[in-house]
């Protein structure tokens, strides 16, 4: 009985810090690695198929203030921009790195850019999950809808190449047997168990590895990506609207894996198509320690750091 009793306390002692571990665990996730989105801040359809935000909304996103403009993009202030009569409309349009999530409303670089702006009025038409087909649609309808926009800049993240494909429609990033399934349900269930596999594979560049398949001269999703690029010049050129791409690196392309192909390739095609763009990647990779300009354990989404240092050379470059 001594023994049954030891045991059992030894038992109880375990599984209270376990629990208390576990409480540890979801705290600091909350603080570093939160990814709650409300879906109720979206119009489905807003741009014909492509959702869009909605406008004069106060929210969080990703555990940051998020504020949207009458527009319904991420809201870009300060003393310039309060003065936007009579100013031309620049566009920032992209996905989840340029909607700024996981940093507040004061720190996305089309905020920090549109401080210095004195002739345009900056607006920030992003939205997470859009890809290269999204662009299309979202230009197609603002062009008809407002004859104020000069100048369009599309800022090109690596995984734009899917295009409008659904997931299930894309390569397997990993093989779903067993393995996969335990692995999966204990990072749902735990998160002790999911807080040490990110900070184990933090730094790990699978993303980048996955999305890399994809930048072949001969792929379909590059294809379709590219001419959806093209129409998005061909529809700014038709309106007289000035349009440029910005080509942005992941965080293993600056830190470990130095493989430039996919920005490489975008380029060529860009320029026999004589679309103006730039590339962020060289700029950034000099950055003293390219690690503090990502979110933890994020190979994509920037910090605070990393979207003050995409401004610098947005104002470097964009300005020529």
């Amino acid at each position: 009985m001594g023994r049954l009793k030891t045991g059992l306390i030894l038992l109880g002692i375990t599984a209270a810090l376990l629990l208390c571990l576990e409480f540890i665990s979801g705290y600091i996730l909350s603080q570093i690695y939160n990814r709650a989105f409300d879906a109720s801040m979206i119009i489905e359809n807003k741009y014909g198929s492509s959702a869009g935000l909605k406008a004069n909304i106060h929210g969080k996103v990703w555990g940051h203030r998020f504020t949207t403009d009458e527009m319904g993009g991420r809201i870009t202030s300060g003393k310039k921009q309060n003065k936007r009569v009579g100013k031309k409309k620049w566009l920032f349009i992209g996905d989840s790195v340029t909607e700024g999530v996981g940093v507040d409303d004061h720190s996305h670089y089309s905020n920090l850019f549109a401080q210095q702006s004195e002739m345009y009025d900056i607006r920030n038409i992003s939205l997470i999950g859009y890809a290269t087909a999204d662009y299309v649609e979202v230009i197609s309808h603002l062009m008809i809808q407002d004859s104020t926009i000069d100048r369009v800049s599309v800022f090109y993240c690596l995984n734009d190449v899917y295009g409008s494909s659904k997931s299930n429609e894309l390569p397997v990033m990993a093989q779903k047997g067993i393995f996969y399934r335990i692995n999966h349900l204990l990072a749902e269930q735990y998160d002790t168990y999911r807080l040490l596999k990110l900070y184990t594979l933090q730094n790990a560049s699978k993303y980048f590895e996955y999305d890399l398949q994809f930048y072949k001269k001969d792929n379909n999703h590059y294809k379709q990506a590219m001419n959806d690029l093209q129409l998005c010049d061909s529809i700014c050129q038709t309106r007289q609207v000035k349009f440029e791409v910005v080509l942005l690196p992941y965080k293993s392309q600056l830190t470990g894996n130095k493989n430039r192909t996919p920005q490489t390739l975008v380029g060529q095609f860009l320029s026999a198509g004589n679309i103006r763009f730039i590339d962020a990647t060289d700029f950034l990779a000099s950055h003293h320690n390219t690690n503090e300009m990502y979110l933890w354990a994020d190979e994509i989404h920037f910090s605070d750091t990393g979207h003050r240092a995409v401004a610098t050379y947005l104002q470097q470059a964009l300005h020529r």
